[in-house]
């Protein structure tokens, strides 16, 4: 028995398709240092709105706050805090999906690219608190508390959160043609 070709090219496609997300996976963990640069630039973008002078300095992944003011301190994003590696297993996951599963190839594109965005937003908002507690508490204390306390659960929050996301897309619309079955 052989397959139809429109079988053969859907499944070509839905290969095709966990090799590209494959990709994006590697190109995450192999050129993180420009999409840290690229993330030092958006905090700076983002964070620059609150009236406190932010600034990125071109081509580098650090963030520096209070520039001209008394106090000035920077933020490295270094490659263990970069969203990068946060979102580079999302990817894989959604490729496995595609590889094991017959899953929506659209669904699963869209889950990984607002786990993406999900996963990006949280790491901003982490900079955003640390920078935050910094100018509150002091650079030793601020640091501590914004960077191995609550940033790290800030981090937790955004994972958990962009697993439910991928899961619920994902999985919303094969329970729905389930439910228009019975």
């Amino acid at each position: 028995m052989s397959l139809s070709p429109l079988k053969r090219l859907h499944g070509v496609a839905r290969l095709a398709a966990a090799v590209l997300l494959l990709v994006v996976a590697v190109g995450l963990l192999v050129f993180q240092k420009d999409f840290r640069g690229l993330e030092a630039a958006l905090a700076a973008k983002l964070l620059g709105t609150g009236g406190t002078p932010v600034f990125a300095g071109h081509g580098t992944a650090i963030v520096w706050f209070g520039v001209g003011q008394k106090g000035a301190f920077g933020l490295e994003i270094t490659p263990e805090c970069s969203a990068a590696f946060l979102i580079a297993p999302f990817p894989m996951i959604g490729a496995a999906m595609l590889w094991r599963r017959r899953l929506s190839t659209a669904r699963v594109a869209i889950a990984v690219g607002l786990t993406a965005l999900l996963l990006m937003l949280g790491n901003q908002m982490r900079v955003g608190l640390i920078a935050y507690l910094i100018q509150v508490l002091g650079l030793e204390t601020g640091y501590e508390w914004g960077h191995l306390v609550l940033g790290s659960l800030l981090s937790i929050v955004f994972i958990a959160g962009s697993l439910a996301l991928l899961i619920w897309v994902v999985s919303s619309g094969r329970a729905t043609a389930r439910g228009a079955a019975t």
